[in-house]
């Protein structure tokens, strides 16, 4: 919003959101890891695997950051979300 607060399009609990809803018209896959690192995600290959359905929250295990962890925290944010600098550096493993 133009004020700087975030609301969502539909109120979620924590674990319900899945990967396809990732591919809904202003949305968007972020991965975040410990390190502080942020890199959008493309998750159209898991879609094409059949995972669509699968919890976003079970997908993290699937991602290596240049860090050396093996795991970062997925999360469906909207455009405006999005950060503004560059971001990389988390990569789909598997």
């Amino acid at each position: 919003m133009a004020d700087g607060s975030r609301q969502l399009a539909r109120e979620l609990t924590f674990g319900e959101a899945r990967l396809g809803w990732a591919t809904a018209a202003r949305s968007s896959l972020w991965a975040r890891c410990g390190c502080g690192r942020e890199a959008v995600i493309d998750p159209r290959p898991w879609i094409a695997q059949g995972l669509g359905r699968q919890l976003v929250q079970d997908m993290g295990h699937r991602l290596r950051c240049v860090c050396g962890a093996r795991r970062a925290q997925l999360e469906i944010r909207g455009l405006a979300e999005a950060p503004g600098r560059g971001a990389g550096g988390i990569h789909v493993f598997r």
